[in-house]
């Protein structure tokens, strides 16, 4: 949503915009937050459980969790969530496509 500034004076150069922008509530941050901070969590324990290195099973999970968060971070804390479709796929594709080759260097 593009809206005009009210009160700002432009210097004759045309109209001064500024973009709204929807922020989680209170409440849906610190859920956000929660979530967040459950799957860092995971991925910890996951670490800490010495899982065999040698069939490639931790790095490429702890990598997805990566990813997951990313994508919350991106829908949720960039705004991305209410943007455009090309630019979300843009930010979405280039995060699957760098976790998806982190995954693969690992095989």
């Amino acid at each position: 949503m593009v809206k005009p500034l009210s009160g700002i004076k432009d210097g004759g150069q045309g109209a001064t915009y500024a973009v709204l922008m929807n922020y989680p509530s209170s409440t849906r941050q610190f859920l956000l937050w929660l979530w967040l901070s459950g799957l860092t969590v995971m991925a910890a324990l996951l670490a800490e459980q010495n899982l065999s290195l040698r069939h490639g099973v931790l790095a490429p999970l702890v990598l997805l969790l990566a990813g997951i968060k990313g994508f919350t971070v991106i829908e949720h804390y960039m705004g991305l969530r209410y943007a455009p479709r090309w630019l979300r796929l843009l930010v979405h594709g280039w995060l699957l496509l760098v976790t998806g080759l982190l995954i693969l260097s690992f095989y």
